[in-house]
């Protein structure tokens, strides 16, 4: 009778999630395929709002941790990578407008009739190389970066001025670190006769500049 009783084939109020499908390794095949498909779709020229990304894995994290309540395992990484998730939104959030823009390495190099100059990226490396043409009398050049690099690179005489903030990241110049951490500044005064400035952002990452 006692044996009867107690049944292998019995079931706990833990055994359907336990032996359920792992929902957060779904989840973040889901969330690379889709970042794939970015990626491929902006190599192909075909504007991709990243800024966006954040948002839309926060939304996908949510179902799948109410499809977890009727089965499945992974909630825990699912709050982890909803965690996440939600910080780079509002970090993304925050002045979206200023990094909007593709993602990749990116080189400028302006000649003189080129300037001003304005480069956008939301993620990637821009190098600024303004050693290949003279500098213009007066002139204006803005970079902003997401999360990545800027790599300023000027002749050895350049008189420009250089505001450089980095929200969170490192600043060096000429090989010394001049900063370190979050909501960095440095900057250097142009010269009045010839009034180039050099304005420099990264929301994520690093700022080098170096001389010729």
């Amino acid at each position: 009778m006692s044996t009867d009783l107690k049944s292998p084939t019995a079931t706990g109020p833990g055994t359907r999630s336990s032996s359920g499908p792992r929902v957060d390794r779904i989840v973040i095949g889901l969330l690379l395929g889709a970042i794939g498909v970015g990626w491929l779709l902006d190599q192909a020229g075909v504007s991709v709002p990243w800024r966006m990304f954040p948002a839309a894995a926060l939304i996908l994290i949510g179902f799948a941790l109410i499809a977890t309540l009727f089965g499945g395992r992974g909630r825990g990484a699912l709050v982890g990578l909803g965690i996440i998730s939600l910080v780079l939104a509002v970090v993304v959030g925050v002045g979206a407008d200023r990094y909007a823009g593709p993602v990749g390495d990116r080189l400028v190099a302006p000649a003189v009739a080129e300037w001003p100059v304005q480069q956008h990226i939301s993620a990637g490396t821009v190098t600024v190389d303004l050693t290949r043409h003279p500098l213009p009398e007066a002139g204006r050049l803005q970079i902003d970066v997401g999360a990545g690099e800027i790599d300023l690179i000027l002749p050895g005489d350049s008189t420009a001025g250089i505001d450089a903030t980095a929200t969170a990241g490192t600043i060096t110049v000429d090989g010394v670190k001049v900063g370190d951490g979050v909501d960095l500044q440095w900057s250097t005064p142009s010269n009045a006769s010839t009034p180039v400035e050099l304005t420099l952002h990264v929301g994520l990452g690093d700022i080098e500049v170096s001389h010729e």
